[in-house]
């Protein structure tokens, strides 16, 4: 059985810097080369914690990050649209829609206002289908009014209680819609979350796969500027003058969204060293704060260079006790 790895404990960027310039103190090792071999690690410890992960977090690289980015990205759009074509998803929405209308009334002398008039004239055979042998027949009733009427008078005496969220109506144009709403929350509904506003019927299940198969296209998008960044970080080199690809990783769903928005700068002076590595829509909505990315891969790289330099110290008192027993 794997030995469960600890939580990460997170760090700032002064541990960090004081962790990489320890190391390259006791190793005897050039600060710079420290310094990119650390800034690519980073980033590619940036991909590797920063949403899609799979349930348990890290492992954001992965076949299963991908796989957990879709499935919420296919489940975050099916809660605001429903395709007209498909009446067992639809069942109970006609119903809300009903309930709204005729809540909302509005016409003159208590007929049936606007919000009743779309509902009866948007009704499809499908719709119908989905209600109560009882609704179906105040539907299926040929007089707009007197169907209006008989679905009030229903409804009372159902006494049907709880908020029912509406249906806006049928759009061709999910994307703007899906935009605004997840804009709203950051682009990522907290678990259990209502979307923010009312539902949207769409064309067919067809249209909806498109759509969704379209978006999720896109997945990977805020870990691309950390790879962008990445790709711009000299790689470090061996006094033998042997280039070492610190921070490789193989994930091409991550790599197709890359568009240049990751960034590297670097200074030096005789006795420090300074880089600033970022991604410009790695913080969109708050999404690398939500998650603590920063201070997590600030406490990994501190972790892990304190447990390299721990297993060289071991090494060089393994082989000195060694050359002592000779």
């Amino acid at each position: 059985m794997a030995k469960e790895r600890p939580p990460i404990k997170p760090a700032s960027r002064e541990e960090f810097r004081l962790a990489m310039k320890k190391f390259a103190e006791d190793v005897g090792v050039e600060l710079e080369m420290i310094e990119r071999e650390q800034a690519r690690l980073m980033l590619r410890d940036a991909m590797t914690f920063s949403p899609p992960m799979p349930v348990g977090g890290g492992r954001g690289l992965s076949i299963a990050a991908h796989k957990a980015g879709k499935n919420k990205l296919g489940n975050d759009v099916r809660r605001i649209f429903i395709p007209q074509d498909s009446p067992t998803k639809g069942k109970s929405v006609f119903l809300r829609q009903i309930v709204n209308a005729v809540r909302l009334g509005g016409g003159v002398d208590g007929g049936f206002g606007a919000e009743w008039l779309e509902v009866y004239t948007s009704q499809t055979a499908s719709k119908v289908r989905s209600l109560s042998p009882i609704l179906q027949k105040i539907m299926n009733d040929t007089d707009h009014q007197r169907s209006f009427q008989k679905a009030s008078n229903y409804l009372n005496k159902a006494n049907i209680h709880g908020t029912y969220r509406p249906i806006a109506g049928v759009t061709s144009q999910p994307r703007p819609i899906h935009d605004r709403y997840k804009g709203a929350v950051g682009g990522r509904w907290p678990r259990g979350a209502p979307i923010g506003g009312p539902q949207y019927y769409i064309q067919s299940t067809d249209a909806l796969n498109a759509y969704i198969a379209e978006r999720q296209q896109k997945v990977g998008w805020v870990k691309a500027g950390y790879a962008d960044a990445l790709a711009k970080v000299p790689m470090p080199v061996t006094t033998a003058g042997v280039s070492r690809n610190y921070g490789a990783y193989d994930a091409p769903w991550v790599d197709a969204n890359k568009a240049g928005f990751g960034s590297y700068s670097y200074t030096k002076t005789s006795n420090s060293v300074s880089a600033v590595i970022g991604n410009n829509i790695g913080n969109i909505n708050g999404v690398a704060d939500e998650s603590d990315v920063k201070n997590v891969v600030y406490g990994n790289r501190v972790a892990n260079l304190q447990a390299t330099l721990q297993r060289r110290r071991d090494q060089l008192v393994k082989r000195a006790n060694k050359r002592g027993r000779k």
